[in-house]
């Protein structure tokens, strides 16, 4: 009896085994369907033309407030070369702390962002400007790709510091 007893708990065994590996093959080919789906199709591979010629400037708004006082704006503002192809353009966000996943698209080739500001003596001028574009520049960056009409986009351009400068805009 103690041996009907063995064989029937060892064919219980392999039964159980066999159930578990086929549980782990389904799971793994599963996996790997499902992993094949989230990879980029062709069209979200770069293949459209390369931004060229970024300039980046500095854009200074000052306005006279009562009391000797000025209200002051100083504007990043990043342009390039219209894209032959592209209707759109794709600006991604880079921090010291990584990259964002959201795209911000526009159809414009230049884009403004505000980059330091002030309330202060008219005297004192545009104070603390050039401590809050250096803290801008080593915290905040852009970089732009084309979109074509099709969806296809280009390869990124090279990183843009907020608050650097790079020359006249188109």
């Amino acid at each position: 009896m103690a041996t009907n007893y063995y064989s029937l708990t060892h064919v219980y065994s392999s039964a159980k085994f066999s159930s578990s590996l086929l549980h782990f093959a389904a799971a793994l080919i599963l996996g790997s369907l499902l992993a094949s789906c989230n990879k980029p199709s062709g069209h979200d591979q770069p293949t459209a033309p390369m931004v060229q010629n970024l300039v980046s400037t500095l854009e200074d708004e000052v306005h006279e407030l009562p009391n000797e006082r000025l209200a002051w704006s100083t504007f990043w503002k990043l342009c390039w070369d219209k894209t032959p192809g592209a209707n759109a353009y794709e600006l991604q966000t880079l921090t010291s702390e990584g990259s964002s996943g959201r795209f911000q698209r526009q159809s414009e080739n230049c884009f403004r962002i505000e980059a330091a500001a002030g309330e202060n003596k008219k005297s004192e001028g545009l104070l603390n400007r050039q401590l809050q574009l250096a803290l801008q520049s080593s915290q905040l960056a852009y970089r732009v790709r084309a979109v074509t009409n099709d969806g296809r986009v280009g390869e990124w351009s090279q990183s843009v510091s907020v608050g650097a400068t790079t020359g006249a805009g188109p």
